[in-house]
């Protein structure tokens, strides 16, 4: 509970990053109420100039063009800023989940001494190959974090497709933990994976979802239980 990857550091770093969020969003909004304001003083200020100087008006016209293009620059600055925050966290949730499958994979291959049965694989990483002085991985002994990146690659693109169908239904209102959602989001699933895999996948493998058989359904079903278990 209390190692790297337990319970207490996981709620630590997640009550890291909403603190931070929220500050974030506070800034934003304190930002937006701020331009408000300060709009809404101005517009009084134009009006009654324009009242009492209507010679003023092409000065006036002039200084809310530059104001304008200044608001939008900032505007563009905080969505950019937030864009970049919630990739972050997107990311990071990917991850957790491509470190998860490996390790379910490899868990098979556990040996007494708490290693694993060698799997090498070659690898075409070169920053990876230049860091290790070769490109041969044993992937089973290897972290999800400390794999190269064409290894982490088939993790990822499951994870970031479970996540983004979890997050799709969840957003609609579905019920994620209904069968009929577990069903219809594996479907999603094993389709994107024969559209990346099918040159070399089984013959069964490339049946549709409802002719698989239980077990390859459950290789699916798996992507989304390891999100919502997540």
């Amino acid at each position: 509970m209390t190692g790297r990857g337990g319970t207490a550091a996981t709620a630590e770093d997640l009550a890291h990053r909403l603190s931070a969020t929220a500050g974030t969003l506070r800034s934003a909004r304190g930002a937006l109420v701020w331009v408000g304001g300060v709009l809404a003083g101005l517009g009084l200020l134009a009006l009654a100039a324009a009242v009492q100087a209507p010679q003023l008006l092409p000065r006036l016209r002039t200084l809310a063009a530059e104001f304008s293009s200044r608001l939008r620059e900032v505007i563009a600055r905080i969505g950019a800023l937030m864009r970049g925050m919630s990739t972050t966290l997107t990311n990071r949730r990917v991850d957790r989940v491509a470190g998860r499958f490996h390790d379910k994979w490899r868990a098979a291959r556990r040996l007494s001494d708490n290693t694993y049965e060698p799997r090498l694989k070659t690898t075409t990483d070169s920053a990876w190959i230049k860091k290790h002085n070769t490109d041969q991985v044993d992937i089973a002994n290897t972290r999800y974090q400390s794999l190269p990146a064409d290894w982490q690659h088939e993790n990822r693109e499951s994870a970031r497709i479970g996540i983004q169908l979890v997050d799709e239904a969840r957003a609609s209102g579905v019920n994620v933990r209904s069968e009929r959602f577990m069903e219809e989001a594996s479907s999603v699933v094993h389709d994107r994976w024969l559209a990346r895999n099918g040159s070399w996948a089984s013959e069964e493998q490339r049946r549709p979802y409802g002719l698989l058989s239980e077990a390859e359904k459950e290789k699916d079903r798996d992507v989304i239980r390891t999100v919502l278990g997540i």
